[in-house]
């Protein structure tokens, strides 16, 4: 079989004026998620990634965990959806989410339900169904791409992983919800591609992190 792993970026800069790069954690986390596919003798033939410095930044991590040089690419379509976008679309949301992470998943819920529902699509860079063809696409082109026996690696964001796990076990927006809501910073998702097609086998497994390294953001 071929496998196709998600990697979900390592813990970003939640809290401060530039979230789009990984904490010190982060990079932890990334090359921790190299050592395990080296302990588990994973030998992938392409690292993929969005075009996101967390995206990009795990990747590196990945590779120096697993010890070894490794042909990657760039593939928007795994960017995350703009979150700040989506809250600064919320009537009266709460600004102090922007600083406390439980207040943030209680009116980031909101603002994506919002969003979903396709009303106000003019007040978003980019609409829920354009983010989740985007993601379709990419992960067809990453699926279709895979030769026999062959093991690639994405490295995307929770929305996009989600919304990937959520297709492959035939749920909608409810499903991606409730699996976007618990996907950890490294958190590995894997999907094979065999005789009988495309299958989600493992989402969000995250063993290689100890109990105090494991984060949400």
């Amino acid at each position: 079989m071929s496998v196709l792993y998600l990697v979900r970026h390592g813990q970003a800069s939640f809290g401060t004026d530039d979230y789009d790069r990984l904490s010190d954690l982060g990079k932890e986390q990334s090359r921790a998620v190299g050592e395990q596919f080296d302990r588990l003798g994973v030998s992938p033939s392409r690292l993929i990634h969005g075009d996101m410095l967390r995206q990009r930044q795990t990747a590196e991590g990945i590779a120096i965990g697993l010890g070894s040089e490794i042909e990657s690419s760039i593939d928007s379509g795994w960017n995350e959806f703009n979150a700040s976008n989506l809250l600064a679309a919320l009537p009266d949301h709460d600004p102090r989410a922007t600083k406390d992470s439980r207040i943030f998943q209680r009116v980031l819920e909101e603002a994506v339900a919002r969003w979903a529902a396709g009303d106000n699509d003019g007040d978003y860079e980019e609409a829920f169904s354009t983010f989740t063809t985007r993601v379709d696409r990419a992960l067809d082109d990453a699926v279709n791409s895979l030769g026999s026996g062959e093991h690639k690696i994405v490295v995307s964001s929770s929305g996009a992983i989600a919304w990937t796990a959520a297709r492959l076990l035939g749920g909608g927006f409810q499903q991606w919800l409730a699996l976007n809501r618990v996907t950890v910073n490294s958190g590995i998702t894997k999907i094979v591609k065999g005789s009988s097609g495309v299958s989600l086998i493992s989402f969000n497994e995250h063993s290689h992190l100890p109990t105090g390294s494991i984060a949400y953001r």
